[in-house]
């Protein structure tokens, strides 16, 4: 018994004790509440508690007034709306909690993203109070967030006590060892560079880094002609086309192309699959690429058959794949003729087969001889 007294007697001189701190610390609210300034509004961090404070109790009420079964449809006839100066207080009623509820919550949300925005100052604000006090230059005020003109009048009474400490500092280092010593900070002129010089100062990219997109499940890759292929991929265009090959193929269905995209698109997968780099430099504006520009030398070296237009060293077996015309072909067999008609000087010619013309004139000769 006596232990339990004496346990009593300890809580009930805490409560007391408790009592009087809460009371204390009302007191000091109340005389705040008449010393506050709210001409202008309150401020965001104080507007901020009493929405949150305000937010807690509705939630407390809304879970008691569920326990004792009252209904959330019940509210007062209010129909001002919540941005209204001058709104009155809501009702008792459970509806109208759970509106004051809704409307804490919504200027929680806003003031959350105003704080955010506002946190660089505030912290600063924090810094500044919390710091032992300093003697802060006004032109080097870190809270002086606008030009102040003031600045320009210290930096001309600066300027010759600047010059006495600079003519001082010589002074003693002529009297030392007498070695010059240059500034610090030397005022340098800003020179942009040009997009072409940044383009040349540009490290090439390793070949390990434009590697890493491709497929690590083929580290060698080999195209169908035996070449290498992993030059040829590491192109921005042999990616793309990688890509649209793959799509075709999952949805069984072409790309539908213009036509000058089309043959663009043929040159290129016919020069990815003769080994070609298709990112490279070389390569004319317009050209197939691959083999014809990195032999494009030595191609256009070789002579051509035709004077009346360019082409390249192709050209010849392309005239010998071709048919050639009529007249081409009786021009050749001509002079066949004329070259194997005559094996030998005294020998005769060699009887030729007769057209169809000749034939025809010796049927219409005959019979006009029998007239």
């Amino acid at each position: 018994m006596l232990e339990n007294t004496e346990e009593l007697k300890k809580s009930l001189q805490e409560i007391t004790k408790s009592l009087k701190a809460a009371r204390t610390t009302l007191e000091s609210i109340q005389e705040k509440n008449t010393n506050l300034r709210t001409t202008d509004g309150i401020s965001l961090l104080s507007l901020k508690h009493h929405a949150l404070l305000s937010y807690i109790r509705s939630l407390v009420l809304i879970s008691s007034r569920r326990i004792l079964g009252d209904s959330l449809t019940e509210r007062s006839d209010s129909i001002q709306p919540f941005s209204a100066i001058e709104r009155d207080a809501r009702g008792s009623h459970l509806g109208d909690v759970v509106d004051s509820t809704i409307e804490n919550r919504l200027l929680l949300e806003k003031v959350e993203v105003l704080q955010s925005k506002m946190r660089y100052q505030i912290e600063k604000l924090l810094k500044v109070a919390t710091e032992p006090a300093q003697d802060v230059d006004p032109a080097e005020d870190p809270l002086a967030f606008r030009p102040n003109p003031q600045a320009l009048l210290q930096a001309d009474v600066k300027a010759p006590e600047e010059k006495s400490y600079n003519s001082n500092q010589a002074d003693s280092d002529d009297e030392g060892d007498k070695i010059y010593r240059p500034p610090r900070l030397v005022p340098m002129p800003y020179v942009e560079k040009s997009k072409n010089q940044r383009r040349r100062e540009r490290p090439p990219v390793p070949s390990a880094l434009a590697a890493l997109s491709a497929d690590p499940s083929q580290p060698f890759i080999e195209s169908t002609s035996g070449l290498g292929g992993a030059p040829s991929l590491a192109s921005g265009r042999a990616q793309y086309l990688q890509r649209v090959k793959d799509y075709e193929e999952e949805n069984f269905t072409r790309m539908v192309l213009k036509k000058k995209d089309a043959r663009q698109r043929a040159r290129d997968e016919q020069d990815l699959a003769l080994g070609g780099d298709l990112g490279s430099t070389n390569r004319r504006r317009g050209g197939a690429g691959g083999l014809e520009d990195e032999f494009g030398e030595v191609l256009r070296s070789i002579s051509r058959t035709h004077t009346h237009g360019q082409g390249d060293g192709y050209e010849e077996l392309r005239s010998k794949g071709k048919k050639s015309s009529v007249l081409e072909r009786s021009r050749t067999s001509s002079r066949k003729r004329d070259v194997g008609g005559m094996d030998d000087g005294d020998a005769e010619p060699r009887r030729t087969k007769r057209s169809r013309f000749e034939m025809d004139r010796k049927v219409i000769k005959k019979k006009l001889n029998k007239r």
